[in-house]
């Protein structure tokens, strides 16, 4: 007896009630260019390039958002159904699932690598100043990224920082408050993007 293929509507949907688990692990790496529900809000999204990624739709504070969770060539459909679970729980609890992403994001965001983001955001519109824009990430190479370089944005605390600052506070106090400047605007860019959730818990 020949295996069932799941009809279809509009968008790539399968008619009948939203039930769970409708897609296999096979389908999701032949599955046709559309939008495919496995159920609860998840999708799989296919172009017609071939890209497969997946897609969540939940309703946040009576909005409806649709959020990416990532390619499908990355994030296997067993994994995609628990970031879906977790993403529906954070809704329950009334919270907003891409803040905590976000969040998620920021405990493998090292704090080298959101220095540098900021760096060139910082002076993308402005290089008249050259001298200037190198000093910036110099600055924070040579003294807060021995420390703090490989470290998650969300993990640098006060104790982190004062390792930073402690041997050149006394002897070098100017280039000391300018690596503190520099560091407090990489904390305040990572908690407005919220990969970080309150500065104040590193100062």
């Amino acid at each position: 007896m020949e295996a069932e293929t799941p009809e279809k509507q509009e968008g790539g949907k399968k008619p009948g009630p939203h039930t769970e688990k409708r897609l296999s692990a096979s389908f999701v790496r032949t599955a046709p260019p559309g939008r495919h529900t496995d159920g609860g809000g998840l999708y799989l999204q296919v172009d017609e390039s071939g890209a497969r990624r997946w897609l969540l739709r939940l309703t946040v504070r009576r909005k409806r958002c649709d959020y990416g969770l990532g390619s499908a060539k990355v994030l296997s459909l067993a994994e995609a159904r628990e970031r879906a679970i977790e993403m529906r729980k954070v809704v329950l609890r009334g919270g907003n699932p891409k803040v905590r992403r976000r969040e998620e994001d920021g405990k493998h965001l090292t704090f080298e690598d959101l220095a540098r983001r900021v760096h060139e955001r910082k002076f993308k519109e402005n290089k008249s100043n050259g001298k200037h824009i190198a000093q910036w990430i110099t600055t924070l190479e040579t003294y807060a990224f021995p420390v703090l370089g490989k470290m998650s944005v969300e993990d640098v605390s006060q104790v982190e920082i004062d390792e930073v600052l402690d041997p050149i506070w006394t002897a070098k106090p100017e280039t000391a408050r300018r690596v503190l400047q520099r560091i407090t605007t990489v904390f305040d860019h990572a908690c407005g993007v919220s990969v970080r959730p309150d500065r104040s818990a590193a100062f």
